[in-house]
């Protein structure tokens, strides 16, 4: 049996290669059989890793998520006002996207039906995690902002509602593409 460091290690690689295959061929061309064949490992080694296709997907966009949401929040560092740090920040929503991260947007796009409406719990604590990182990244700079005097102490009320409002203007332009 692997320790929880091997195993992490192993899932991120297996999610790295994933990636570059779901880039490569996309979602609907991208075969689980012929993926683990390539990775030169058994199904019942595969399936120690992921319960299901749908997981492996939506693990590797989790992984690639947080890292480009991460280097997103970092950049708004850079910023100075509220606004150019909310454009930083929500630039994925605005569809002003880094173009080193285009690929991944495109990826996201044909893969976020998985993320809705899933059974599987495991996806739906990714969901979980992934929107309360996203709370703690807007509240970090909605206190910066306060502490600097720039907003009121009551905006320290409006992250939650920012975020539902970002999300709800992705899920429409999804709907509109």
């Amino acid at each position: 049996m692997l320790n929880n460091d091997t195993k992490n290690e192993k899932v991120e690689y297996i999610c790295e290669k994933a990636y570059k295959e779901l880039l490569e061929k996309g979602i609907n061309q991208f075969s689980l059989n012929k993926f683990i064949a390539e990775l030169q490992m058994s199904k019942g080694q595969f399936y120690y890793y992921f319960k299901t296709k749908e997981e492996l997907i939506c693990k590797t966009i989790d992984s690639k998520s947080y890292e480009i949401f991460n280097y997103t929040y970092e950049q708004t560092k850079f910023k100075s006002t509220f606004l150019e740090k909310m454009f930083v920040f929500f630039s994925f929503f605005l569809g002003e996207l880094d173009p080193k991260f285009a690929d991944w947007g495109k990826l996201l796009k044909s893969t976020f039906h998985l993320y809705l409406n899933t059974d599987n719990l495991e996806i739906q604590q990714l969901n979980r995690d992934f929107d309360f990182l996203i709370l703690q990244h807007i509240e970090s700079i909605f206190n910066e902002m306060i502490e600097n005097g720039y907003l009121k102490e009551e905006a320290r009320n409006f992250p939650r509602s920012l975020i539902a409002t970002a999300d709800g203007m992705y899920i429409h332009s999804l709907m509109d593409d």
